[in-house]
């Protein structure tokens, strides 16, 4: 039986949805950097997982999704998941996840799914009921599913997917009920206070691709150059010689984080809180920070760019492995159910 423990280490699983095709720093610090620094815990046991059947909630052009899909995986493997020391794979490979939330769906209400936030969010959109496609009003089934089939202690999210642990949880816990057997271990969601939370560019929203508002990670030299130059500053500074705010300001926000230079960071911060020290130094040293953050990354991904037989081959032995929890799970669940039987 499969349980929350494997080998005395706590199962962690963080699901990753191919919506777009290139992650930004945003996503980096926010979520990618948290996740990834898991799989060092000698205290977990890390399955990472591309959840591109919900991808098909939103995206309905193959060629796109192809896109997607091995850019978020080329994207996660240049910047540190180690196939050696966590599972990866993608969920479309393992097939227990869909059967698994075949079954769920039998122990959760309609009204509680009327409740979910993705569902709840499309009609405050002026979406009309007729127009939503089942695919999103099931997605936290099939969420559920992915979870609970793998019995994690934790899944780290951020805030806005609570609900959906929860759910996930309140389903455990009715299946568990209903047939008097503690099936399913309830799961923890393992709350980062910094995910989304990382502003664009323009100095006052969270980073996003749809905003216009990001520095990329893995695009070409000249693109990350023009979005950091065009990064928000202060306001109030008109030129050079006047002092200027340092306090969130986006520039020295992405100091912060980006550059390895601490006594240069620091040097830059005094300079431009008294007045000797342009923008465009600031941001010239911050895209030289960058290029050195990411050197390693970028050289990753284009190495890997150029073998993806190997980005195949690593997909199908995290599938593997991942099955063999997965389908004890299944079988597990079709035995209490009663379909596993005398039958078969």
């Amino acid at each position: 039986m499969s349980t929350q423990q494997t080998n005395n280490k706590k199962r962690i699983l963080s699901g990753i949805t191919p919506s777009g095709n290139s992650l930004h720093i945003g996503n980096y610090f926010g979520a990618v950097k948290p996740q990834l620094e898991l799989q060092n815990d000698l205290t977990t046991d890390t399955h990472y997982f591309i959840a591109d059947l919900h991808a098909l909630t939103t995206v309905h052009d193959a060629a796109a999704l192809e896109k997607n899909i091995t850019g978020v995986v080329l994207d996660y493997l240049s910047l540190g998941l180690d196939p050696s020391n966590s599972v990866f794979f993608r969920q479309s490979q393992v097939m227990s996840h869909t059967q698994l939330a075949v079954v769920l769906a039998n122990y959760v209400s309609f009204g509680q799914m009327k409740r979910m936030h993705a569902f709840k969010d499309k009609l405050q959109k002026n979406v009309g009921v007729e127009s939503i496609n089942m695919g999103l009003f099931n997605y936290p089934i099939l969420m559920a599913a992915d979870i609970l089939i793998y019995k994690p202690f934790g899944v780290p999210v951020g805030e806005d997917q609570r609900q959906h642990i929860e759910l996930a949880r309140d389903i455990a816990e009715n299946f568990n009920r209903t047939y008097k057997k503690d099936v399913f271990p309830l799961p923890e969601p393992l709350i980062s206070k910094t995910i989304g939370k990382i502003i664009g560019t323009d100095g006052k929203r969270k980073m996003s691709k749809s905003l216009g508002n990001i520095i990329g990670i893995f695009e070409d030299e000249a693109v990350i150059r023009k979005q950091i130059m065009s990064c928000f500053t202060d306001p109030n500074r008109k030129k050079a010689t006047d002092p200027g705010k340092v306090e969130g300001n986006p520039v020295f926000l992405y100091h912060d984080l980006l550059n390895d230079d601490l006594a240069e960071v620091a040097d830059l911060k005094d300079r431009y809180t008294v007045g000797t020290v342009g923008d465009v130094e600031v941001k010239e040293k911050l895209f030289l920070a960058h290029q050195r953050m990411f050197a390693q990354a970028r050289d990753r991904r284009r190495n890997l760019e150029q073998d993806l037989n190997q980005v195949k081959e690593i997909l199908k032995n995290g599938a593997d492995e991942a099955a063999k929890v997965a389908d004890a799970t299944m079988k597990e669940v079709y035995q209490v159910l009663g379909i596993e039987n005398q039958l078969n």
